[in-house]
């Protein structure tokens, strides 16, 4: 068949197929690369096309079911307008981008590229890919490769099979096949040659950045920041931080947070509370115990609030749970179950150690996280909370569910006028007289209850506890269950207001963490 002769049958084929799907479909797409049932080894591309009739908005890849990022679009794709002239943009309708697949764990990978179109139309192309890799996602020095240990050199047509190469001080058996796309050589094929100790190395699929995950239709979005190769060693401690009333995924991610978690070895999660999507423009919040229904824990059912001189901040999503005008967080989604799967999500995509999984939270997120302790799924997932400047509403003091209880650290502000921990000592409910009069539980009456739970001896008061941070007052209960080197409940105040200090509390944090 001649050249011409066999261009004009692919056109054919090609008009055939896209104009049948222009037919059916107002949005197309076509993942072009990577190809399904191929396997891939390196960098290499990430393309497609796509069109529809109201043009384009974005294009979303999933990596296994999950957001990982989108493509650029508007490359030149004369073909794609000849079979969609009536479709907007079809002529600048190409996606691409380079993309390491060796950033994906060796085995198995669905790709999937998702068209979105200007009018809210979705189209979907999966390719379903296999990834080969050594240890590291990019060997930056050349010296870490050392051709002198191959013991065989196979050729088999346009293949080169080299046993026995050294890379990173590991064994490989690899193949180079000639590929026409580079014309060159590129790695088709690399396998382990010797037995390696699964638990000397980990793979990471995500690394530091913004992720989203899908739940019954609500998409909820996180930051993601990852220890870099150089300052640690995975698996890697995870800590989820819940951001204040209003906040934002930022909110905990400060230089100084970020410098400890790397110099310590922490994968820290912070994900986006809902609320600011709602009509009214609500802030973004984390639900707890009396936040949504505006009802107390207290034998006789009260308010978490002075209902007449508080204003009503009632999400409208929680308008038909709201006994009263002291509702003031979201009901759009359950937050505990959501953290459960934010944790399954990540641990999937982060080599992170599930005996190391924390929770800390701040104001609004301070106060969720104690709910964490209390609800069976995530009290199997979580293994210590801390609480920044947060109590739960009046009435609230359940102790975890865990026989074993959960560790704890609170760390208030003497001077906090929003969420006052009370006096040492006394465990009354306090009041916010910062312009509304909502009821917590008192700093004392919560660590009281979270110590019985590790059966300390809390027939006598705390006692402080020198935890080398200046000017901080940290007291406890003596004779607790465990072993841990600090007490494993704990309530710490500063004379400060209503903000973290995360400069000298971060660092306390982690302390807790890893002497319990």
């Amino acid at each position: 068949m001649s050249l011409a002769v066999r261009s004009a049958v692919y056109t054919l084929v090609f008009l055939f197929f896209v104009v049948g799907q222009a037919i059916a479909e107002s949005v197309v797409i076509n993942l072009e690369e990577p190809r399904d049932a191929s396997l891939y080894s390196g960098i290499s591309n990430l393309r497609g096309w796509a069109v529809a009739e109201s043009g384009i908005a974005a294009i979303e890849i999933d990596i296994d079911g999950v957001y990982a990022f989108n493509v650029p679009m508007g490359g030149a794709r004369g073909d794609v307008e000849n079979a969609y002239p009536g479709f907007l943009n079809a002529d600048l309708s190409g996606f691409s981008m380079a993309f390491n697949y060796k950033d994906l764990v060796s085995g198995e990978h669905v790709v999937t590229a998702r068209a979105i179109s200007n009018d809210g139309n979705v189209a979907t192309r999966n390719a379903t890919i296999a990834v080969a890799r050594f240890v590291s996602s990019y060997i930056s020095d050349a010296d870490q490769v050392d051709t002198s240990t191959v013991t065989d050199v196979v050729t088999n047509g346009q293949s080169i099979r080299l046993n026995d190469l050294s890379v990173e001080g590991q064994k490989w058996d690899i193949t180079l096949s000639f590929d026409t796309a580079t014309q060159g050589f590129a790695m088709t094929d690399i396998a382990s040659a010797e037995t390696v100790d699964a638990g000397a190395s980990c793979n990471n699929v995500w690394g530091s950045g913004d992720y989203s995950l899908e739940r019954n239709g609500v998409v909820r979005s996180f930051r993601i920041h990852v220890p870099s190769a150089a300052s640690s060693k995975a698996p890697y401690p995870m800590v989820v931080v819940f951001h204040g009333w209003g906040g934002d995924e930022g909110e905990f991610l400060k230089s100084s947070v970020i410098t400890e978690a790397d110099e310590r070895g922490y994968v820290v999660v912070a994900p986006l509370g809902l609320g600011r999507e709602e009509a009214g423009n609500h802030y973004s919040s984390w639900s707890f115990l009396g936040s949504t229904s505006g009802l107390d824990g207290m034998e006789k059912r009260g308010s978490i609030c002075d209902d007449e001189l508080t204003m009503d901040y009632t999400y409208p999503s929680c308008s038909a749970i709201a006994q009263n005008g002291c509702s003031w967080t979201q009901c759009t989604d359950d937050d505990i179950d959501f953290s459960v799967q934010l944790v399954e999500t990540v641990s999937k995509n982060v080599c992170t150690d599930p005996s190391r999984v924390y929770a800390v939270g701040g104001s609004n997120g301070g106060m969720f996280v104690w709910d964490l302790a209390r609800h069976e799924t995530s009290a199997n997932t979580f293994s210590a909370i801390a609480s920044l400047i947060g109590m739960p509403h009046r009435g609230y003091l359940d102790p975890p569910v865990a026989e074993q209880g959960m560790p704890a650290i609170l760390i208030t502000g003497i001077n906090d006028r929003t969420s006052p921990p009370g006096e040492w000592g006394d465990k009354a409910f306090t009041t916010t007289s910062d312009g509304d009069y909502f009821y917590y539980t008192g700093a004392t009456a919560i660590t009281e209850a979270w110590a019985d739970a590790h059966r300390c001896d809390t027939s006598v008061p705390a006692s402080p506890f020198d935890v080398g941070v200046a000017d901080v007052d940290c007291r406890a209960w003596s004779y607790c269950d465990g072993e841990s080197e600090w007490p494993p409940v704990m309530d710490c105040r500063q004379e400060i207001g209503h903000r973290y200090g995360l400069s000298w509390s971060w660092p306390l944090i982690l302390d807790f963490f890893e002497q319990q």
